[in-house]
């Protein structure tokens, strides 16, 4: 029945009655639109028709059973016996027919899976004869179908028994509609037996004895009806529940039942997986005589029907992909007797019969979308599969080499054995094209074009252009194979990308780069095996092998010279390496797996530090083994010296005739070095004298030769004329005889006299060692002027015999304080050379006089000075220090580089007086400096600086160490007259930024006048007015100038500088006062602001008191609130269910109105008080400023009581029962109604714990402040500035906060208590809350309270310190002075 999926009806006619209701009969057949409620689901499903077969008279009525599971399906659904018995027939004819008919319904309805109906067809005359029939007894009579159906139908619900008057239609109808009930009754019959014959062998399966190929009949048999019915599906899910059992079978080893495993018989490589007629499966199946060969074939192939009629193709070649890697791997393990032959023929033939089936149904599936796409790239990939097993049978009939299979399977689908070299297997085929294909090569060669060209086509068709270039490779590689070079380049070049190699392109370059090496291409050959090289992560081992070692041939192959930007190489982090003099350490990475020589290497590195034209260094190294992995090469050169900072920008390695550019452009290496100065280059270094510039070169190890050339430059201030006739501001300076070794050469500069005390300059020298060119860059600081200024006075005797007087000094003119240690004049040493000594350093602009009597007045005098600076004292010991250092942390090679840096920051942050004052060094912290030099040193020496420069910061100074340096000048004299200048200051105290009178006397000796400059200079003090004054002096004079203190503290009295006005129309130094006295009490109180600038803090605290009313609101509702029943969660939830989001700013207008009381009234007493109770040097006391700030709270917390108290009755009017609520209007009509309802006292009532509270919050909020404030600008990580203001008013909310709670919680209460307060005084209330609720209870409302109090806090005092700011920038009389 599976053949013609048609169900049988058997008729029995005995009478003879079937012609004459053929006709009739079969035109009403196939049975249509039936209700069938069965299959998996046991759902109601509709049967569109139903086709049946007729058999008349050919199955007999026996004992046996209709249905035998495991059988074929042959046997009636539906047993018909057409019956007539006349009327007129005797009654022994009559009793005979019907016994004959009952004894056939009751034999019917023993069969099991079958149905039965009883047809009664009357004769012709039987309405005549029923007219002229005698009288019915009791008036009626039976009829003879009356007389069946009582003898039949034994239950009046099942119609068994039905009547036919073949003229009638009605009649007609009625019969089918039982035929139907009685096929859909017949069955649901079977499909139970079928279904409890399942069950059983199913639940037998564990048995010994237990047979599969009977369950899979009996499973068949139920999948016959269902192909019957229609329902495809369902017979496919049965068809899946045997393939899953035998599989699992199969992997317990338990179908032994299975004799053997089939194939290798003639015709079996060559198969139709649909043509289930080739053998006689089932029959096979029957007798348990099937191979698993022949099972597995006849199984998929049933699959492969259903699966075709169900239109689901997809799902078909899923399933046919899985069926032939599943089979042909099984056919492939030992002990199926199959050669590797035998099986490659059979996949071969099987992918062609299922692209063939494709082609057939692709066609009636082009209308779905996408389907078309699915098919033809499964035919591809079939015909890819097809094509693998053409290479595995061309090795085997030595139509291709044995080493084809190694080079061909670039797309692998189905797994092909590994065959060794001398593999010498002769295949035997029956599918006659592969017979024809296997007999010569070039027959061979046409199937297989022809199966990649179509496999190309299909996946051209579903977009997989990447797997269609692989194919065209594989037709490339047969090329290659019959040595058809030019043909497969031809194929090669298109498919192999310019840009970029992926997996299956490397595979189609390795081909491609063989062709081209055949055919002499060797640049094409080179640029293929580099791009393979690179891209060595898709290559397996050998290959990688076999490409390094053509790439190694191909750089010296090539015909000529050539330049290639390439990934193989890639460098690394760079490091300096000074062991070899003037040179870094590169690390390459190199692709190619074998060690490679390269010629030579180089690097060019780029200064990275210098703004003008970037200069350019290239590095080299010869003769450089590079490995396969990492590898570190030490790249320099003796020709440049040039300290700083490079990036490595690109390198160069030269191989055989190819030069590779390698970029640096790693992100995750470091590029930058920083390159200490060659040990082999010369040392310059500048002594500056007045008016001209010493230059010391000084020769290391190797001797200069002779016409050293240097150019000295400065391209932003000009500091240097150029005298050298080139272009460009700068200086050429030669050495024209040699520099021995260790030995020094002397160079002079002329300055003119507008340089500034010191600049950078680049220092440019060209040089000759030996006849070799070199060149030195550097940047120098250059001091251009002494630190020291030197003048000489002569005094003259008022009487003729008296002796002169002549007064030389010397002037501090730098930043940098002197000590003067000799001061000679004419080559002797002065009488009070000692005491210059013992004066300690000078600060700038302070002077030493020396003052000698002589008899005669010569026009001038050469004077002699020994000093040494504290710069030159600090360096000369850090130097030291450093180089102890250096050697202990393993940074010796860095040491002149941290000199300069360590100098450079301390020249820049230098406390100068704080340094003599404690002996030691006070400059700003090295951190940053270490963040510095980190970017220019190597990972290793990082953390060594960071504890070299910990080290440093808490070293010890020597200041009495002496450094000393001399100065020779000679002096022009000019006679002057003494004249003498006190300074006083009026008042001996001045407050911020207000004037004092600074009265200056001259008393000038001799009858004659002068005209004299007084010019009054000060570093802590600015004058307000004219700096200097010019009046004419005959014998004494008074001068006021108007000054103004810049700092706090104590300040010592101004520079007053006296200038004479000559007949030479110039203005000639006639004296310099120095105040020696101690210091005046001139005093800076501490900064402070006008009481009416609290009014703006008032407006602050109301606008932070928008964002934190809602949080002050909170914290009302828990202090008020009795027990442990209250919680935050609850409170928030009250109000919003009762009065909304609104519900939160209750009692705005009365919080304002006490912002503007009592924040405004304790801000103006803290400042006044403050200004009060300050000592006279301006300093305050931590203890001043608690009494400040408790006593401010106090003014504050009386003033803003009354608007305290409607506040929090406002706040916790809500919480209040709707008869109790006060429903104030605002702030001012709550004031007036308590004071009408309470009396003006009410207005106070709880003003003890509230200005208890305000004193303590105000003394712990604002002195908190000042103490925090202090205590961060002590810390090196703080400034004046925004985030100094938030982290003190932070710090202080919290003091604050917690503080005040319990004295905030007691006033809370007693402030809505209301007239019958439990609560007597601040103490009992305390003590009554703890007793009744416990300590905690006096913590309620801390967390919404700090919420609201730190922004409050912090808002108030950023907006106090910014209106202070802009008070000082706006008012004061504060400016910015320069002094020449």
């Amino acid at each position: 029945m599976l053949g013609t999926d048609k169900l049988k009806f058997s008729i029995t006619d005995e009478f003879g009655l079937w012609p004459r209701i053929e006709k009739e009969f079969t035109s009403r057949l196939p049975l249509r639109n039936l209700i069938w409620k069965g299959g998996i689901t046991q759902t109601a499903q509709f049967v569109s028709q139903l086709a049946v077969e007729i058999a008349v008279n050919q199955e007999s009525i026996s004992g046996e059973e209709i249905v035998l599971p495991g059988q074929q399906q042959s046997h009636a659904l539906l047993h018909i016996c057409l019956v007539t018995i006349g009327e007129h027939e005797s009654d022994t004819h009559k009793a005979e027919a019907r016994g004959r008919v009952k004894a056939w319904a009751l034999k019917a309805a023993q069969h099991k899976g079958a149905s039965w109906l009883v047809v009664f067809v009357p004769s012709t005359n039987e309405t005549t004869q029923r007219a002229s029939a005698g009288p019915k007894f009791l008036n009626m009579r039976a009829t003879i179908y009356d007389r069946l159906r009582s003898d039949i139908q034994s239950r009046k619900d099942a119609n068994h028994v039905v009547q036919l008057r073949p003229e009638a239609i009605d009649s007609w109808n009625s019969l089918f509609l039982a035929v139907r009930e009685r096929a859909v009754q017949g069955l649901e019959d079977r499909v139970m037996t079928l279904g409890e014959e399942i069950r059983r062998l199913d639940a037998n399966r564990m048995l010994p004895g237990w047979n599969y190929c009977r369950f899979f009949m009996v499973k068949e048999t139920l999948v016959s009806l269902y192909r019957a019915l229609g329902l495809n599906d369902e017979a496919l899910a049965q068809y899946d529940e045997l393939e899953a059992a035998f599989f699992q079978l199969l992997d317990a080893r338990q179908l032994a039942w299975f004799s053997k495993f089939g194939g290798g018989a003639d015709g079996d490589d060559f198969t139709d997986i649909l043509n289930l007629s080739k053998k006689p499966y089932r029959r096979q199946i029957a007798d348990n005589t099937i191979s698993m060969f022949d099972f597995r074939l006849y199984l998929f192939g049933q699959q492969s029907r259903l699966l075709i009629e169900m239109r689901q193709f997809e799902e078909f070649v899923v399933r046919a992909q899985r069926f032939v890697a599943t089979l042909s791997l099984a056919m492939r393990e030992p002990g199926t007797g199959l050669s590797a032959a035998f099986v490659a023929a059979w996949s071969y033939s099987t992918c062609q019969n299922i692209v063939e089936i494709c082609e057939g149904v692709q066609l009636a599936q082009a209308d779905r979308s996408g389907a078309g796409r699915v098919l033809a790239a499964a035919k591809a990939e079939f015909l890819t599969s097809a094509r693998q097993q053409l290479d595995l049978l061309g090795t085997l009939a030595r139509r291709l080499p044995p080493t084809y299979l190694r080079r061909s399977n670039t797309h692998t689908r189905v797994t092909t054995p590994e065959l060794s070299d001398d593999a010498n297997i002769e295949p035997n085929v029956t599918n006659p094209v592969l017979a024809e294909a296997l007999g010569s090569d070039e027959r061979f060669d046409q199937v297989y074009v022809r199966t990649c060209e179509q496999a190309t086509q299909y996946y051209l068709e579903s977009g997989r252009r990447r797997f269609a270039q692989v194919l065209q490779g594989d037709i490339a590689q047969l090329h290659i194979c019959r040595r058809r070079w030019s043909d497969a380049v031809r194929i090669l070049r298109p498919l192999v990308p310019a840009d970029s190699l992926h997996v299956m392109d490397v595979h189609l370059a390795e081909r491609l780069a063989v062709c081209e090496r055949e055919l002499g291409h060797k640049d094409a050959c080179l640029d293929l095996v580099l791009r393979l090289v690179e891209n060595s992560q898709f290559l397996d081992a050998q290959s990688c092998t076999q490409h390094a070692a053509m790439l190694e041939e191909l750089v010296n192959e090539v015909p000529a010279a050539r330049q290639i930007q390439s990934k193989l190489f890639r460098a690394g982090d760079v490091a300096a390496d000074d062991e070899a003099g003037f040179g870094v350490a590169v690390d390459i990475r190199s692709k190619v797996p074998r060690t490679l020589r390269a010629k030579r290497i180089e690097a060019l590195l780029v200064a990275g530090n210098r703004d003008v034209q970037q200069l350019e260094v290239t590095m080299d190294a010869d003769d450089v083994e590079l490995s396969s992995d990492l590898t570190r090469v030490r790249l320099g050169t003796d020709v440049v010296s040039c300290p700083g900072r490079f990036e490595v920008q690109s390198l160069r390695i030269f191989i055989g005739h190819i030069e590779f550019i390698v970029p640096v452009s790693n992100p995750n290496a470091r590029r930058f070095v920083r390159l200490n100065a060659h040990p082999a280059s010369p040392r310059i270094t500048f002594y500056p004298e007045p008016k001209r510039l010493r230059v010391k070169v000084a020769a290391s190890n190797a001797p200069i030769d002779a016409g050293m050339r240097i150019w000295l430059h400065d391209a932003n201030s000009h500091l240097l004329q150029n005298r050298s006739g080139d272009d460009g501001t700068g200086m050429t300076l030669t050495v024209a005889d040699a520099v021995a070794a260790d030995s020094h050469a002397m160079l002079e500069v002329a300055l003119d006299g507008t340089q500034p005390a010191s600049g950078e300059v680049s220092v440019y020298a060209e040089y000759s060692v030996d006849g070799e060119l070199r060149m030195l860059l550097d940047t120098e600081l250059v001091e251009f002027v002494p630190p020291l200024r030197l003048s000489a006075h002569i005094e003259q005797g008022q009487q003729p015999d008296s002796a002169s007087i002549l007064q030389v000094r010397a002037q501090c003119c730098a930043l940098d304080p002197v000590r003067l240690h000799t001061l000679c004049t004419d080559g002797k040493a002065d009488a009070d050379s000692a005491q210059l000594s013992g004066r300690g350093f000078l600060l700038f602009a302070e002077t030493a006089t020396v003052v000698q009597a002589i008899d005669t007045v010569p026009s001038s005098v050469d004077v002699h000075v020994e000093f040494s600076s504290l710069l030159d004292v600090l360096q000369a010991q850090i130097n030291d220090y450093v180089c102890s250092l250096a050697a202990e942390h393993k940074l010796s090679r860095h040491t002149r580089y941290l000199q300069r840096l360590i100098m450079a920051h301390v020249r820049q942050t230098i406390d100068a007086p704080a340094t003599l004052r404690e002996s030691r060094l006070v400059c700003e912290p090295f951190a940053p400096l270490w963040s510095l030099a980190s970017q220019d040193c190597s990972q290793e020496v990082r953390a060594e600086m960071r504890r070299l420069f910990h080290k440093l910061s808490g070293q010890s100074l020597d200041t009495s160490r002496s450094c000393q340096r001399s100065l020779d000048m000679t002096l022009e004299l000019a006679l002057v007259t003494p004249a003498y200048v006190t300074v006083s200051l009026d008042s001996r105290f001045c407050r911020a930024f207000e004037a004092a009178s600074l009265r200056v006397r001259l008393q000038l000796d001799g009858t004659s006048g002068k005209r004299l400059s007084v010019m009054v200079v000060s570093s802590e003090c600015m004058v307000a007015g004219a700096a200097a004054q010019e009046v004419s002096v005959r014998g004494s004079v008074e001068l006021h100038f108007s000054i103004v203190p810049l700092a706090t503290g104590y300040l010592p009295l101004p520079e007053v500088i006296c200038h004479e006005y000559t007949d030479d129309l110039c203005w000639t130094r006639l004296h310099t006062m120095l105040c020696d006295s101690p210091s005046s009490l001139c005093v800076l109180q501490n900064d402070s602001l006008p009481v009416i600038c609290s009014v703006p803090v008032g407006f602050a605290a109301c606008a932070a008191n928008f964002f934190t009313h809602p949080l002050d609101l909170l914290k009302v509702r828990l202090q008020t609130t009795k027990g442990a029943n209250g919680g935050l969660t609850t409170v928030v939830r009250s109000i919003i269910s009762q009065q909304g989001v609104l519900g939160f700013y209750n009692g705005i207008s009365a919080a304002v109105l006490r912002q503007m009381t009592y924040s405004m009234a304790r801000f103006a007493t803290y400042e006044e008080l403050k200004k009060q109770m300050s000592s006279p040097d301006g300093s305050l006391p931590f203890y001043r400023m608690a009494v400040a700030g408790i006593t401010a709270g106090a003014v504050g917390g009386i003033c803003g009581t009354p608007a305290d108290i409607v506040l929090v009755r406002l706040q916790n009017d809500g919480s209040l029962p709707a008869a109790q609520r006060r429903n104030y209007k605002n702030a001012f009509d709550g004031l007036f109604r308590i004071a009408r309802a309470e009396g003006p006292l009410g207005l106070f009532k709880g003003a003890v714990p509230n200005v208890s509270r305000a004193m303590l919050m105000t003394g712990a909020q604002l002195c908190s402040y000042d103490g925090f404030k202090q205590l961060l600008l002590s810390t090196p990580y703080f400034s004046e500035g925004l985030l100094l203001h938030f982290s003190a008013s932070f710090l202080s909310g919290f003091v604050s906060t917690t503080i005040t709670s319990p004295f905030d919680v007691v006033k809370t209460r007693v402030m809505n208590a209301g007239s019958n307060s439990p609560y007597r005084n601040l103490f009992q209330a305390m003590v009554l809350i703890t007793k009744e609720e416990g300590i905690r209870a006096l913590y309620k409302g801390w967390t919404p309270s700090f919420v609201r109090m730190a922004p409050q806090t912090i808002l108030t005092f950023i907006f106090l310190e910014q209106f202070r700011n802009f008070y000082w920038n706006r008012y004061s009389i504060r400016k910015q002075v320069r002094f020449e």
